[in-house]
C-alpha cells in the first residue's frame, strides 16, 4: 500500500509541476449532503458548505451556520479535513469564513528515484521498486477561503392585471488563500471566485402551493486563472485554470407525506468538463436519502437531523478506492 501511494503521489507531483493539476485538492469536494448528491450541487448551495460549490447560494441563510468534515480519501492514502462558519449580518449579506486540508504523511522516499520515473511506473514501463526507502516526507495542501454573499428581491411584473410574483437573487464572492507544501517545496497563490443564483417559487407563479422552487447557478472558479508560485529556485508558476459550473435545480414539496424531493444537475468546464446528477428525498425535515452520479462514477448518502445538529453520510466508488466521508453541521 506505501508503494501504491509513493507511485501515485509522485505521478500527480510531475502533472503538477506541469501545471494541469495545479491545486486540484479543491476538486475533491466538500459536505457530505453534496457529494452524496454527485456533487450537483451549484444551484443548491443553500448551506455553510456552500461557499465551495456556489458562493451566491449563502445569500439564502437566515442564521447562522458552522460546518466540518473529516475523511479518510481513497483507502486512506490521504485525509481531508474541513471547517467553516457562516453567518447572516445586515442588509441581505452574509459573511464565512473557511478552511480545507488534503494532508498525506509517510510517503516513501527511495535513493536516486525521479518523479518522472513515478509515471513510467504507473504505466508499466519500468520495473517497480524495491529495497527500503531512505526517508519519508510528507504533502500539505491548505486553502483559506472568506466569502461575501448578497440577497435580492425584485418583483416581476408579467402585467396579467397587475399581477406580480418575485425573483430571487443571489451574489457571491470568494477570496481564496492557498498554501501547498511538498517536501522542502513550497507554493502559495490567491484566487477570486465569483457566483450568481436566481430562485424562482412556482408557488407563487402559478398560485398553487403544489408547485416548488426552480432554481439556476453559475459558479466561475479562479475567474483570474489563479498562479501557484513555488519557492524553487526559478520561481516555478502552475497556474489554475477558470472553472465555469452551471446547475439548475427544482425542489417539489410532497405535502401529503411531509416530504420534499430535490433533483439536480450540474456541468463542469475545467477538464474537458464533468457531468454530475443528483437527487434527494426528505421526509419531514428529520432523514434523507440521495443519490447521484459524479462524473460517472456512483454516490449516494443519507442525512439525519436531530435538535440544530445536521450528520450527514456519502459513498463515492473511484478507481482508487471508494470514499466515505462524514460531514455535520449547526443550525443556529
Amino acid at each position: 500500500m506505501k508503494k501504491l501511494l509513493f507511485l501515485i503521489l509522485l505521478f500527480f507531483y510531475s502533472q503538477s509541476f506541469a501545471g494541469k493539476y495545479a491545486a486540484s485538492f479543491l476538486e475533491l469536494g466538500i459536505g457530505a449532503r453534496a457529494l452524496g448528491m454527485g456533487s450537483a450541487y451549484v444551484a443548491v448551495s443553500d448551506d455553510a458548505y456552500g461557499f465551495y460549490w456556489n458562493p451566491s447560494g449563502m445569500a439564502f441563510l437566515t442564521n447562522f451556520q458552522a460546518a466540518s468534515m473529516y475523511a479518510d480519501l481513497f483507502n486512506s492514502m490521504e485525509q481531508q479535513n474541513y471547517i467553516s462558519a457562516a453567518m447572516p449580518v445586515f442588509g441581505g449579506v452574509t459573511i464565512s469564513a473557511a478552511w480545507i486540508r488534503l494532508s498525506i504523511d509517510d510517503i516513501p522516499r527511495y535513493q536516486g528515484f525521479t518523479p518522472d520515473e513515478a509515471g513510467r511506473r504507473l504505466r508499466g514501463d519500468a520495473a517497480q521498486l524495491t529495497g527500503e526507502p531512505i526517508n519519508y516526507f510528507s504533502s500539505t495542501s491548505d486553502a483559506f477561503i472568506l466569502s461575501f454573499a448578497k440577497y435580492q428581491r425584485i418583483m416581476l411584473d408579467l402585467g396579467w392585471q397587475y399581477f406580480e410574483f418575485p425573483i430571487d437573487f443571489g451574489y457571491g464572492l470568494n477570496f481564496k488563500m492557498i498554501n501547498e507544501n511538498l517536501d522542502d517545496n513550497k507554493g502559495s497563490g490567491i484566487g477570486i471566485d465569483l457566483g450568481l443564483m436566481l430562485k424562482i417559487e412556482l408557488a407563487n407563479v402559478f398560485n398553487d402551493d403544489a408547485y416548488g422552487d426552480l432554481t439556476f447557478g453559475m459558479n466561475v472558479q479562479d475567474i483570474a486563472e489563479t498562479k501557484i508560485t513555488w519557492d524553487t529556485n526559478s520561481k516555478r508558476k502552475d497556474t489554475v485554470d477558470r472553472n465555469f459550473k452551471y446547475g439548475f435545480a427544482y425542489s417539489q414539496p410532497l405535502n401529503f407525506i411531509k416530504s420534499k424531493v430535490i433533483l439536480a444537475y450540474d456541468l463542469d468546464s475545467r477538464y474537458n468538463g464533468a457531468n454530475h446528477l443528483g437527487s434527494e428525498i426528505l421526509y419531514n425535515s428529520l432523514f434523507s436519502v440521495r443519490f447521484g452520479v459524479n462524473d460517472g462514477d456512483f454516490t449516494t448518502g443519507a442525512g439525519f437531523y436531530f435538535w440544530k445538529l445536521k450528520f450527514d453520510y456519502a459513498y463515492q466508488s473511484h478507481d482508487l478506492g471508494n470514499t466515505h466521508r462524514v460531514s455535520v453541521l449547526f443550525n443556529l
